[in-house]
């Protein structure tokens, strides 16, 4: 095989995302009106990676906080922290991630045996039916995340057909569960792979070398008084919206958008692997019970659907496993799976296109808007629960109120270790405590933490409403009553600036 021949179908898969990604990214701007992310939650990476350039791992200076749940993911962005440029880090390491995801599919494709019709249309295909281009656009670890996740199945692949235990297998077993805590359940199952495949000692050293990062971090951060799990990562396992009860977990991930292609993803992987002749081939059926295992393991304890973002990386492991066995299959099934490919593709493409893209523009018209408030009263510290626009690039004390950047939030949000729940004005007695006299916050995530004396001084929404928010509306409270006049003024001066869309009422 020539290399132009070698590389087509890689190149092919690579072209393919990248056209989704800019034709998103398009539509997202003119949107938007300029570049944005479609989350907020980018900012708190940029801010943590902004805080760990000015020797705290925190948003507030000298204030300790493990508010990111990739323990990566903001090394890579402290180039530039704190100026413009670093803004577009994200960017820049998720197209460099989808670029490379893209093309490593485009391998897979290639060595799997498959006609050069078949191999030319689940190239074409494949990215978007595993939502790579739509995730990548997040600005978010989940790239790279499914890109570690995609080297490690095609080098376990490469192991079990070939005995060769590459450098890509061991690298990305123990990257994987550096960019998110859900890899670790790949990495591990690998590293029992090769025990099972009599490479008892490189199995051994491969499972010590994919735990230690994550325990050496979770010294790193009982060192700093903080939990040995990231407060991010805690705020949401244990919100009142989840339960601790993983069948309950799991009932829930099988609600909300992406879940059906998810669930159908699991359900082809599973026909394929029971099939007779799959399960003759015992390096295809290893394969196929490692990747089932680890994606069992997400449904019972990872995140649930939000952008596609949280399972992206087992919808890449499961895509993979089935193109691999695709040449195996039953007539049906192998006619199948090209056909569920496109169903994955088409809704994807619905919900990253038709809702997803309005929320660069949500993000600027709110979170933006909630940011540059704060610039208007220099030196005082706000109430948030959304954090990232107004910690990043910005000389304000944060109190998140949500606990991702704040353990003692998080305790007093979250119900008790006996099921009760947080006492009413929780929220109330930490804005008083950190003497704090203003917040911004969507009501519905604060609740019944609302004090009783804060005054509601304004609401800031936008029109249309379009895109997937915190609720309707971010409500601005003066904490302090006696605070309320200084805030007034600051957000007359606000709307005065607001740019077309955002509608900021002032509240009697």
């Amino acid at each position: 095989m020539t290399t132009l021949a070698a590389i087509r179908l890689p190149v092919v898969a690579a072209l393919s995302a990248l056209t989704g990604f800019a034709l998103w990214q398009l539509l997202a701007f003119s949107r938007a009106g300029t570049f944005e992310y479609p989350l907020d939650d980018t900012y708190i990476h940029l801010a943590m990676a902004e805080g760990i350039a000015g020797g705290t791992y925190g948003i507030n200076p000298g204030e300790p906080a493990s508010a990111a749940s990739s323990i990566l993911y903001p090394i890579l962005l402290l180039p530039f922290a704190g100026s413009d440029l670093q803004r577009f880090l994200p960017l820049l390491w998720n197209t460099a991630a989808l670029l490379a995801l893209a093309f490593i599919w485009g391998r897979i494709v290639r060595e799997a045996a498959l006609t050069h019709t078949q191999a030319l249309f689940l190239a074409l295909i494949g990215p978007f039916a595993l939502g790579m281009p739509s995730v990548a656009a997040l600005g978010m670890e989940h790239s790279l995340h499914a890109l570690a996740v995609g080297v490690l199945v095609q080098g376990l692949w490469r192991f079990l057909t070939t005995g060769s235990l590459g450098p890509a297998l061991v690298l990305s077993a123990v990257i994987a569960p550096l960019m998110r805590y859900e890899g670790l359940a790949l990495s591990l199952l690998a590293a029992g792979v090769l025990v099972l495949r009599g490479r008892v000692a490189a199995g051994l050293a491969l499972g010590v070398a994919v735990v230690a990062g994550p325990v050496l971090f979770g010294l790193f951060l009982m060192g700093q008084g903080l939990d040995p799990l990231p407060s991010s990562v805690l705020a949401k396992l244990g919100d009142g919206s989840r339960s601790p009860d993983p069948v309950a977990r799991f009932l829930l991930a099988t609600d909300g958008p992406g879940a059906d292609v998810f669930l159908s993803a699991l359900g082809l992987l599973g026909l394929a692997f029971l099939s007779p002749v799959v399960r003759k081939d015992r390096n295809l059926a290893l394969l196929g019970a490692v990747v089932g295992a680890a994606a069992l393991a997400h449904l019972l304890s990872g995140s649930p659907f939000y952008f596609n973002r949280y399972e992206h990386y087992v919808m890449v492991m499961t895509g993979v496993a089935l193109v691999l066995a695709l040449p195996r299959l039953g007539r049906r099934l192998r006619q199948f799976v090209p056909i569920a490919m496109v169903l994955w593709a088409l809704s994807h493409f619905w919900y990253s296109t038709v809702f997803y893209t309005w929320n660069p523009r949500s993000v600027h018209l709110e979170q933006e808007q909630m940011a540059r408030l704060t610039d208007l009263l220099p030196g005082e510290p706000v109430a948030v629960n959304d954090i990232g626009k107004v910690a990043w690039k910005r000389d304000v004390t944060v109190l998140d109120l949500w606990g991702l950047a704040s353990r003692e939030a998080r305790l007093a949000r979250l119900p008790g270790t006996d099921g009760a729940p947080a006492p009413a004005g929780w929220a109330d007695a930490l804005v008083k405590k950190h003497r704090v006299r203003y917040a911004m916050i969507y009501d519905e995530w604060i609740a019944t933490g609302i004090g009783a004396d804060w005054r509601p001084v304004a609401q800031l929404t936008m029109s249309p409403e379009r895109g997937l928010q915190g609720g309707a509306y971010v409500t601005i409270y003066a904490t302090d009553p006696a605070f309320e006049p200084a805030l007034r003024k600051a957000l007359q001066e606000l709307a005065a600036t607001l740019p077309d869309g955002a509608i900021l009422t002032e509240l009697d």
